[in-house]
């Protein structure tokens, strides 16, 4: 079956009479569910929660629902012997499924690597699937995200912000409108499923960053560590932008320690005046040296404080998200022009603007989705 697997790295492979046991039934348990009975495959959901407004959609889309205590879903799904299991961000390792499919041997996959597989079903203009940019951290995801994803559109791509408090991946990857850019926001639970991927399901983003590395949710992760590792799997396979906040050790450390595809580069981001490869603040000017000609002699100017200040982004913590963001749109080529020109039209924290209905979190989805 390994190697039926490996082959499954398209929309267009054959995913036919595949059996896919889906754990939990929240946004991505449903999102997973739904993509894979549209692929053809045999999908059961195992839950042990099953919310009314997936439950009775399930039967319509193909896909079969067990509703069960937690210590049955193991068993469960040893019954239904699965191919692959696709587990949505709220269980955790500890979880019995989980750790039943660990020890069994039995391939484990999370929303986003599936999504990874199947990102070519609305292709660009040339062919190519949409670009991937990774967003992770304690906090200040859903800002970051939101600002990047204006900054590209601003720019003249089609971006959309996805992921752990937005529109499922999955559902971003199926629109038949298409993207130039997904901009992912990532918790830490949906990062340690990547971790679990490798060879052709792991992403190649070509940007990523990690804002932050706060207080671990040891109520997901068994250690501090393990939070740690997880968050770090935002920059494995970085193809063109590693970005990081240079006052940060921890984070810092990460990108010194990934494993990138060659070429790849860090972009340090800090409020202090910005060195060669970084992005910062000159005289109350937002300044980029990392994606300009010569980044030893010249540097290209993004926006001001005082700009900021206008639309309530000059808080520190809020100027790093916007530099975090003018460096993700950079790497995919938005100029300084477009990044300013997406900072006028928002207003921090004003209904339809940046964070619009859009409740930042402490940390994603952990928990939200073991239903």
């Amino acid at each position: 079956m390994t190697s039926r697997l490996d082959s499954l790295i398209s929309w267009n492979a054959d995913w036919k009479g595949l059996k896919v046991a889906v754990l939990g039934l929240g946004a991505a348990g449903f999102a997973s569910a739904d993509t894979l009975t549209e692929l053809g495959a045999q999908v059961l959901v195992v839950t042990e929660y099953a919310p009314d407004e997936y439950a009775r959609l399930l039967p319509v889309i193909g896909a079969q629902l067990i509703e069960t205590d937690r210590d049955r879903v193991a068993p469960t799904v040893e019954g239904f012997a699965p191919d692959v299991i696709v587990a949505s961000p709220g269980f955790s390792p500890s979880h019995p499924a989980v750790r039943w499919a660990l020890e069994a041997g039995t391939p484990l996959w999370g929303d986003v690597e599936l999504a990874w597989r199947v990102r070519d079903k609305v292709a660009r203009p040339d062919g190519t699937p949409a670009e991937w940019i990774l967003v992770t951290g304690t906090a200040g995801k859903t800002t970051t995200v939101d600002l990047a994803s204006l900054m590209l559109i601003e720019g003249g791509l089609r971006a959309a912000p996805c992921g752990a408090n937005g529109i499922p991946v999955l559902d971003a990857v199926r629109d038949p409108a298409g993207f130039d850019a997904l901009v992912l926001e990532l918790s830490s639970a949906q990062l340690w499923y990547l971790g679990l991927a490798d060879g052709v399901g792991a992403p190649h983003p070509i940007a990523s960053v990690c804002l932050n590395l706060g207080e671990a949710d040891l109520d997901w992760h068994e250690t501090a560590a393990d939070y740690r590792d997880a968050k770090a799997t935002v920059y494995r396979h970085t193809r063109i932008a590693c970005v990081y906040v240079k006052h940060d050790a921890a984070t810092m450390r990460m990108v010194e320690d990934a494993d990138v595809i060659e070429g790849a580069r860090a972009v340090g981001v800090d409020l202090g005046v910005p060195g060669p490869s970084d992005l910062g603040i000159v005289d109350g000017i937002l300044a980029d040296r990392a994606f300009v000609e010569n980044r030893r002699t010249s540097a290209a100017e993004l926006t001001t404080l005082e700009h900021l200040a206008a639309r309530g982004l000059a808080v520190p913590e809020l100027v790093v998200d916007v530099l975090v963001a003018a460096a993700l749109s950079r790497s995919m080529g938005a100029s300084p022009a477009s990044i300013h020109r997406a900072l006028e039209g928002v207003e921090y924290g004003q209904r339809g603007e940046v964070t619009a209905e859009r409740e930042e979190s402490a940390d994603g989805d952990e928990g939200s989705e073991e239903g």
